[in-house]
């Protein structure tokens, strides 16, 4: 029974376009199906994307990494701190004699600098979205709903779900999908202050909730990413940014400096939900598309890379032994390998909040405590930090930057 492609993979966005370009090499038929069209280079990003050290090594390992190097801030410390008590874990990559920690890039430009990279691969790419799914035997038939509305229909030997939160092809296959309720939404802006970075992203927990700054391009410009409940967040993003300005320095104190310039504020319901099973009948879930995690970790995408690295591997070596990629084996296998990983990111991004969700003197004193006697203990801090970059357990040969 013929197929038209090995692996069809839906979702064009960095998950689904990185698995494609780990694909492209395997002497697979592989099709990348998107209905949303390619950002250009004057589309903005959504969000900036903290990259984990591991992750930079995947990309590299794909050949990606090149064309992002002049848009990517290094990361080469993290403080960790809790509004009006003086504690403080500083994560430093020199700790671990690496380079950096990570890297902070924009997601839209992440999706280019792959995409780009596919321009030159044998890799099939269609203008379309995942419509309707169909099992037949050794393969699936799929049918595509295009722009000009007319239905295309090809088969599968493998179907990829990399189409975001709340996938639309997980659902078409019936896959069950639990969630946590959220109060929360971030408030996403551009902060500009009177002293540089230097690499240095700030964690910091005030009034129960968490607010990041990530460094980017400019010596003196962050990401923030403050959570807040609702109604604060959408409330916050209608002022001013001039009011808002002293109210996030109140927050914030002064260890990045005075805050001099705030833009570009927008409010994003936050939303957390899971795949109880990532896998179904010829078909696997990667990305948002299996695990929407809280952004406090910062650990979504790189997750979501670790998901690719995974299925890279198992299909290479399905490949070799001439073997089927959608088999229940190698599906079996997928979720096996990773399930262990998507457990701990939710039951971190779980718990994380709700340690520090409590403001009572007592409670807040001890957190002091801890992020100063964490800050004294080499052996562990170094170890949360390996773990927090993405190369703790066996490390893969994506993982390990050489490909294929």
């Amino acid at each position: 029974m013929t197929t038209d492609c090995d692996v069809l993979i839906a979702g064009a966005g960095p998950a689904g376009a990185a698995l494609a370009l780990a694909l492209s090499p395997l002497a697979l038929r592989v099709c990348l199906a998107d209905a949303a069209p390619d950002p250009t280079a004057d589309t903005p990003d959504r969000r900036a994307l903290a990259l984990a050290l591991g992750s930079q090594r995947i990309l590299a390992g794909l050949d990606a990494w090149p064309a992002l190097v002049p848009l990517a801030t290094p990361i080469s410390a993290i403080a960790v701190t809790q509004r009006g008590w003086p504690g403080v874990t500083r994560l430093d990559a020199r700790a671990v004699r690496e380079p950096a920690l990570g890297y902070v890039v924009g997601d839209r430009a992440l999706q280019r600098a792959l995409l780009a990279r596919l321009t030159d691969c044998p890799v099939q790419r269609l203008p379309a979205a995942v419509g309707a799914i169909t099992p037949d035997g050794e393969r699936l038939e799929v049918t595509l709903a295009t722009a000009n509305g007319s239905p295309q229909r090809l088969t599968t030997r493998l179907l990829v779900a990399a189409d975001g939160s709340g996938s639309a092809v997980c659902r078409l296959a019936g896959l069950a999908t639990q969630q946590r309720e959220l109060p929360d939404s971030v408030l996403l802006a551009h902060l500009h202050t009177d002293r540089p970075h230097h690499g240095v992203a700030h964690e910091r927990f005030a009034d129960g909730r968490a607010l990041a700054l990530l460094p980017a391009p400019g010596a003196c410009d962050y990401t923030l990413v403050w959570t807040l409940p609702h109604a604060r967040a959408a409330d916050l993003a209608a002022l001013p940014p001039s009011i808002v300005a002293p109210m996030l320095q109140d927050v914030l104190g002064w260890r990045a400096g005075r805050v001099r310039r705030l833009d570009q504020m927008r409010c994003v319901p936050l939303r957390e939900q899971w795949l109880t099973q990532a896998t179904g009948t010829r078909l696997l879930a990667i990305g948002n598309a299996a695990n929407t995690l809280h952004p406090i970790a910062a650990q979504g995408f790189n997750s979501g890379l670790r998901d690719v690295a995974t299925v890279a591997e198992l299909l290479a070596g399905a490949r070799r032994a001439d073997d089927d990629p959608g088999s229940d084996t190698l599906l079996a296998a997928y979720q096996r390998r990773r399930e262990a990983d998507w457990r701990r990111l939710r039951l971190a991004t779980g718990w994380l909040p709700r340690l520090f969700e409590n403001p009572a003197p007592p409670q807040a004193a001890a957190r002091s405590l801890a992020l100063a006697a964490l800050d004294l203990c080499g052996p562990l801090k170094r170890h949360l930090m390996r773990r927090a970059m993405g190369l703790h357990g066996p490390q893969g040969p994506l993982q390990r930057g050489r490909w294929p």
